[in-house]
């Protein structure tokens, strides 16, 4: 994979519409301090809309595919500071945390870009939410920095717990995503499983899901969660390597249906993200 860096001009984004306004307690901002996913050439670059969106095709080089280049806003953690420390209503700050580059990919074990970030917070007590979105089970190198940030919610994606799909995650990966999410939820963190996409799952999904004790689960389809009713997946890889009928949403139904059954919290797409309570 290629790397480059590069200074950017401001670190947090205002959400102005889309997904991340879709509920009751709509995100403000969101933070991304890169463009392009090492996770890219992995299965979930299959279907990652992110691939789709102008920031990545502006700042690709003509060739790139998605997975094959990263660029890093090295001064993240500065703008963020700086971001912070002149925003004239902080407790009104509701902060994604990526909603399009993974912040735990690789490269974090070795930039510490995250880690910095999440040093910036936590000197700030006064937000309203952060939400840590990763498929990565690494962010348990910063669980005690994650602890230290008052409104920080760990976010968890789990799309199946099958490992016999040629377009979903390995058993080990699935193992380290629930088992990552018990730890966090052990030691005092507030967390919530992401089920995004839905793929297809065993019966024990659902089970295996609430065991973990996260607070909150939400779930979502390829159909209504890559912000374009289904098109941009359309266009997407995994279209082809599909095995089963992505553009239905029975299979997301029947699972929001079996774990609504067994726990109160359980919340669908974009409103559902957009629903984590704040601190007031």
């Amino acid at each position: 994979m290629k790397i480059r860096s590069t200074q950017a001009k401001s670190i947090l984004t205002p959400q102005k519409r889309g997904f991340l306004r879709a509920g009751e307690r709509p995100y403000t901002h969101s933070l991304s301090w890169a463009t392009g996913c090492q996770l890219g050439a992995l299965y979930c670059g299959a279907y990652c809309y992110a691939q789709m969106l102008p920031n990545w095709h502006f700042g690709r080089r003509a060739g790139e595919a998605w997975g094959d280049a990263l660029i890093i806003k090295e001064n993240a953690p500065e703008l963020l500071e700086r971001q912070l420390s002149r925003a004239r209503d902080r407790r009104g700050m509701r902060i994604f945390m990526s909603p399009v580059t993974d912040p735990y990919q690789p490269i974090e074990r070795k930039l510490r870009l995250t880690r910095r970030c999440l040093e910036v917070f936590a000197t700030y007590d006064d937000l309203d939410l952060l939400l840590i979105q990763t498929r990565a089970p690494a962010v348990l190198d910063d669980l005690e920095l994650i602890g230290a940030i008052p409104y920080a919610w760990l976010g968890m994606t789990i799309e199946t717990d099958r490992h016999d799909l040629p377009y979903g995650p390995t058993k080990s990966q699935v193992e380290r995503r629930l088992g990552a999410v018990q730890r966090a939820v052990a030691y005092g963190i507030s967390a919530q499983i992401a089920v995004s996409p839905c793929l297809p799952y065993s019966d024990a999904f659902a089970e295996r899901l609430l065991e973990t004790g996260a607070q909150r689960i939400v779930i979502d389809t390829f159909a209504v969660g890559d912000g374009s009713r289904g098109a941009r997946t359309g266009k997407s890889p995994f279209a082809a390597l599909a095995d089963y009928d992505w553009r239905d949403d029975e299979i997301a139904i029947r699972l929001y249906q079996q774990l609504r059954a067994g726990h109160e919290a359980v919340e669908w797409s974009g409103a559902g993200f957009a629903g984590i309570p704040g601190r007031a």
